[in-house]
């Protein structure tokens, strides 16, 4: 088995048994991340697909060989949000709401079951794309809001709201998905 620096290295000499290699190696994690960025399977297939090519790329700008995981990533979320930009037509724009008020922290309170992970993503799936890019860039990428406002070229205060309204979304949608089970 390839280590990490060998496979970089015989990539950046476009060997296609050691891309073959490290897309073996990835595929799966960086698939996470294009489902949770796509609007579904064939999206994300794509969106993988594109993400690999533009690793091979450019592996030879990958400067240390320990930051390879986070460096693809990268390249992921960031296809992903080129996608989206070239998808609409400007910065996404919602009315912003104080969202600091605590008055409404009791908003994100769910009180419900336990749920496994792939239940919790199917319910994000199910949202919005402006909405569900960035509760995955705030919450699970840990970006702050002046990363996600700056990378979706719109204003901090929007980027506030558009997870306020995220996480309001995806409550409803998991207490929705919850009262169907215990229906059942």
């Amino acid at each position: 088995m390839l280590t990490n620096n060998e496979i970089i290295a015989r990539c950046i000499l476009k060997d296609r048994q050691a891309q073959k290699a490290l897309y073996e190696k990835y595929a799966a994690k960086m698939f996470g991340f294009c489902l949770r960025y796509s609007i579904g399977r064939a999206d994300a297939q794509d969106l993988l697909q594109d993400g690999f090519i533009k690793v091979f790329d450019s592996i030879s700008s990958l400067k240390e060989v320990a930051q390879l995981e986070a460096w693809m990533s990268r390249i992921f979320i960031n296809l992903s949000l080129s996608r989206f930009r070239k998808s609409t037509r400007g910065p996404v724009m919602v009315v912003v709401d104080d969202i600091l008020d605590d008055s409404i922290r009791d908003i994100y309170s769910v009180e419900l079951e336990p749920m496994e992970i792939n239940e919790v993503l199917k319910c994000m799936m199910t949202l919005p794309e402006k909405y569900r890019l960035v509760l995955n860039l705030y919450a699970i990428e840990k970006m702050s809001h002046k990363e996600i406002s700056e990378m979706l070229g719109t204003s901090l205060n929007n980027s506030k709201s558009l997870l306020h309204r995220a996480r309001i979304m995806l409550k409803e949608v998991l207490e929705k998905n919850r009262n169907k089970e215990t229906e059942k």
